[in-house]
């Protein structure tokens, strides 16, 4: 009997770019598969169907969770991501007052918005 993984584990992704455009990432995930790539991961999202869904993937080189179907090292499902430093945070997010309830969305190039709860003029959607 194989070794089975169970949980979450940190890895990292090599490829974003899905050939058959299913939003899987190749990730590399040293604690299971030492420096080899994984075979492509399934993405985990909150809404997924025929024609409707959610699409965000992360940039190569981000730190991804990943978990093991069934604990099968063989089939890796990409479970959410992670920010290395207080520096891979997004600028924006940064720009909310803290404890202000608050979501941002932002892009590698720095596109992005935020929906607050912030009183006035400038709350809202920025």
């Amino acid at each position: 009997m194989s070794q089975k993984f169970f949980g979450k584990y940190r890895g990292m992704v090599l490829n974003n770019i899905d050939p058959m455009q299913q939003g899987r990432l190749q990730v590399q995930v040293p604690d299971v598969a030492g420096l080899a790539p994984a075979s492509w991961a399934m993405p985990c999202v909150p809404l997924a169907g025929l024609q409707n869904g959610m699409m965000a993937l992360p940039v190569i080189g981000s730190g991804v969770w990943v978990e093991f179907e069934q604990g099968n090292p063989d089939h890796p499902i990409w479970v959410g991501c992670f920010w290395g430093s207080a520096a891979e945070v997004p600028a924006l997010a940064l720009a909310t007052p803290p404890g202000l309830p608050a979501i941002t969305f932002q892009t590698p190039l720095q596109n992005g918005v935020t929906i607050s709860d912030l009183p006035g003029p400038t709350g809202g959607i920025m």
